[in-house]
């Protein structure tokens, strides 16, 4: 699959009345996606049939990776999907069941960056930078020298993205955009998680 959107979505009981359907879809997603799960058997689409949820109009292209089934009221699943988030299956899944969700996705070559848990309950993440390339000019050695190599930092909130650009590359700035402003994205780039929907 070209173009893999990673998608973590947290199905939960917003109230009493859900806690029959979040037990329901716990052993659906227990049923059909156990451990060790074979690539061929981890197709999303799978729960839909197996549950005979109707899938007219919905995009399926997605492969379930990995789940959570913690006891703690939520069910996490963790597909990788076609160029976009599956959105409209998670939330069909969602009303089939009787359950909330919250979703996370990153496609960043196509600039997908969203997070619908704009509270931070369940999915904190809200900022993104990439160091992609260090400059010859040596401008940001010490930030590429103190990631040690990582490319990929998430940040769940501005203060906090801007207090490690701070710390540790010397890079001082008051605001998310500013810190933008600052950097030169073909060396280093900031993508924000909005909610689309």
């Amino acid at each position: 699959m070209a173009n893999i959107c990673m998608d973590t979505v947290v199905f939960y009981a917003a109230s009493d009345g859900q806690e029959k359907g979040l037990a329901a879809l716990r052993q659906a997603v227990n049923d059909c996606y156990p451990t060790r799960t074979s690539v061929d058997d981890s197709r999303l689409r799978r729960i839909f049939e197996q549950n005979n949820i109707p899938t007219d109009g919905l995009n399926l292209r997605s492969d379930v990776v990995d789940t959570s089934l913690v006891e703690d009221g939520r069910i996490t699943l963790y597909c990788d999907s076609a160029w976009n988030p599956m959105y409209e299956a998670y939330l069909c899944l969602a009303n089939h069941f009787d359950v909330s969700f919250e979703l996370q996705a990153e496609e960043s070559g196509c600039g997908v960056y969203i997070n619908t848990d704009i509270n931070g309950a369940y999915l904190a993440t809200h900022y993104k930078a990439y160091l992609s390339e260090r400059p010859e000019d040596g401008s940001l050695d010490a930030l590429f020298d103190d990631a040690d190599g990582d490319t990929d930092f998430y940040f769940d909130s501005e203060a906090d993205m801007l207090q490690w650009f701070a710390e540790h590359g010397g890079i001082a700035a008051d605001s998310a955009q500013a810190l933008q402003d600052i950097l030169d994205d073909g060396y280093v780039s900031i993508h924000e998680f909005v909610n689309p929907y």
